[in-house]
């Protein structure tokens, strides 16, 4: 009984999971297609979500100004909340943006 509720409970988080990643998925294409708009719609639904890969991609938009205005400390901000999250590569994109600011 004890294993069929876990994973049921396990099921239940993947899906929610799944959500998170889908909007990221979507800013995603959406960006490489050069659909600055839709991306940053999305990106920030699931960053404020906690998904640290749209955190990463907003420091990525604002740092170059792609669909927003450039800002390097928005970017510094995004990329320092994806950093507190584990994403890999947030780290040394906050340390590139704070040689160059």
């Amino acid at each position: 009984m004890f294993i069929r509720f876990l994973i049921i409970c396990m099921m239940f988080l993947s899906t929610l999971t799944s959500s998170v990643f889908a909007d990221n998925s979507k800013g995603e294409e959406a960006y490489q297609a050069g659909n600055y708009g839709v991306a940053l719609v999305e990106f920030t639904k699931a960053a404020d979500e906690g998904d640290m890969n749209a955190q990463f991609n907003l420091g990525v938009m604002y740092e170059h100004g792609h669909g927003v205005d450039q800002s390097d400390l928005k970017a510094a901000e995004w990329y320092q909340l994806a950093a507190d999250n584990g994403h890999p590569e947030a780290p040394m994109a906050l340390q590139l943006l704070y040689e160059y600011f």
